[in-house]
């Protein structure tokens, strides 16, 4: 995230791990309506004759994604797995590369205001979404007008909430103009969630409440939509019209199936049923990475995993307990043992590769200073629990070491799997909430965003994803000063204090931060694993 070019650079001013798989080695949404078994693509303008033969050239791709996607809408979902599936489709002002860094995609150029309150896009001209209608000034105002609208309940609302409002100059200029001086911005717009629906599509929204925007995506990015069958696949075919030539579409087509079983997804790989996987098991890296037919990829992540507590629960409103469940838990074995030492302790609720990162002393593994501190905070013989976590083998693997270990010091944790998007639903309504398996990347490679939506007063479920419904106002004052900081250095030292107020008020149980791991089959070059998590194949192509 930046504000002016000599402010808080989030994203740019630090390198991230990354990597790129080619040819020798990279909260939740709510709909209005049950979708059908099967949606047909929106009318789209008959291909061109040569993109017709270079898609008869063509080779498919098939990625074994861990669940299928909650939406096809880029600002209704807050999950990694759904932007994946989104990614070829969609395209915004800015992207990220392998670096985190914010690269200009729709927008040509952009000029900060001396105050950091607005940032003036220019944008790219002659750019198509796939229905044929055009990108312009006016896209971009009605889809960021659209997004922060609370009436149409789209997930990303919130993470919208800086803007004041969007003011259209010319069909080739657009102003974002911010609520406060704001030194995120750029990074913010640059983040999927800010990429574009057409026009018309929205317009189809606003004309019948009925329509279905999870389920009919247009964009202007290189692959269009043609099907989602449920539980099944997602398919996407070359956008013959696409803007960039230089980076046109080499596969005949995309197909994401949903995979929850990760042995699953494996034995697809070795079978040629897939040629991509996400999210390869740690257990299974050394063996697939030996095997000649196919590459792997490991790189520390952005994400960070925890237990979270709902702080409503009395339980939990003793700081003292809430920093037993830290240290009765052996990080170490649980790394060890869980994810095959792909992964180190966290030490602060950000990862140590985003920006404005700053290390806390860990919680070391002590179960009897937990327990004293537990009888401390009035439960000497400890409480019952129960732990929601998403139904992957992971998750569920993760939960179940951590029910074991606070068994020793007297907690009875009940472990329940649900499918992700039912999950984060009940976490966004507070149906039950105890203890839940959480994992959090900031997709804007910045501290801010990896900050805010979690532990801010103002980011209570369900408009954000402060679940466990932490308030501290000194952490929600730093939170607000920092983004307004035009002072790097002030802003960071922010930053890093809210960090420590956090790490020691222990609203989770910090666990770790994995590597990202990703395999896939050799003929296949030019995949892209970002830290964040998101696996891109835009440009991939198949031999």
């Amino acid at each position: 995230m930046a504000r002016k070019r000599n402010g808080l650079k989030a994203g740019v001013s630090v390198v991230l791990a990354a990597g790129m798989l080619a040819a020798c080695s990279q909260a939740p949404a709510t709909t209005t309506q049950s979708p059908p078994a099967s949606t047909p693509a929106p009318e789209t303008p008959a291909p061109t004759a040569p993109a017709q033969e270079k898609k008869e050239e063509a080779k498919p791709v098939t990625l074994a994604v861990e669940a299928e996607p909650i939406s096809l809408d880029p600002q209704n979902v807050t999950d990694g797995n759904s932007i994946t599936v989104q990614r070829p489709m969609y395209e915004g002002l800015f992207a990220f590369d392998d670096k985190m860094q914010p690269v200009p995609v729709l927008a040509t150029g952009y000029e900060f205001s001396q105050d950091a309150t607005s940032v003036t896009f220019t944008l790219r001209e002659g750019v198509t979404f796939h229905d044929g209608s055009p990108f312009n000034a006016d896209v971009v105002k009605a889809n960021l007008d659209f997004v922060r609208d609370e009436k149409n309940g789209l997930a990303r609302r919130s993470f919208f909430s800086f803007i004041k409002e969007v003011v259209v100059k010319d069909p080739t200029h657009v102003t974002v103009v911010a609520t406060a001086p704001n030194s995120a911005m750029l990074s913010y717009l640059a983040h999927p969630s800010a990429s574009f629906k057409s026009l018309e599509s929205i317009k189809k929204k606003q004309a019948d409440a009925s329509y279905n925007l999870d389920r009919n995506p247009v964009g202007t990015g290189p692959y269009k939509f043609v099907e989602w069958k449920d539980n099944q696949y997602v398919k996407y075919e070359p956008n013959p019209n696409y803007w960039n030539k230089e980076k046109l579409p080499k596969l005949a087509n995309i197909i994401y199936k949903p995979v929850t079983e990760a042995s699953t997804r494996i034995n697809m790989l070795k079978a040629g049923e897939t040629d991509i996987i996400t999210k390869l098991p740690t257990q299974a890296a050394k063996e697939i990475s030996q095997d000649s037919n196919y590459n792997v990829f490991t790189a520390p992540s952005l994400n960070v995993y925890y237990v979270g507590l709902n702080l409503k629960e009395k339980k939990y409103q003793d700081k003292k307990v809430r920093q037993a469940l830290n240290y009765a838990i052996n990080k170490d074995e649980l790394i060890a043992s869980v994810v095959d030492g792909y992964a180190k302790v966290a030490d602060s609720a950000i990862a140590p590769g985003t920006f404005g990162y700053s290390q806390q002393k860990v919680y070391e593994y002590n179960p009897d200073l937990a327990k004293k501190m537990l009888a401390e905070g009035g439960f000497k013989d400890g409480f019952t629990a129960t732990l929601w976590t998403r139904n992957t083998s992971e998750f569920i693997a993760i939960a179940e070491n951590v029910a074991i270990q606070l068994g020793k010091v007297g907690i009875k944790a009940k472990v329940q799997a649900y499918e992700s998007g039912t999950l984060f639903d009940m976490l966004d309504h507070n149906k039950g909430t105890d203890m839940w398996i959480g994992r959090w990347s900031p997709g804007t490679g910045e501290v801010d965003y990896g900050i805010r939506p979690n532990f801010h007063t103002k980011s209570f479920a369900p408009d954000n994803n402060n679940s466990g419904f932490y308030s501290n106002k000194e952490v929600d004052t730093l939170l607000d000063e920092a983004l307004a900081t035009a002072n790097k250095e002030e802003s960071l030292k922010k930053y890093a204090d809210v960090q420590k107020i956090i790490y020691d008020d222990a609203p989770w149980v910090f666990l770790h931060v994995p590597d990202n791991v990703v395999a896939k089959a050799k003929d296949v070059n030019d995949v892209n694993v970002l830290p964040s998590d998101t696996v891109i194949v835009n440009n991939a192509v198949k031999n």
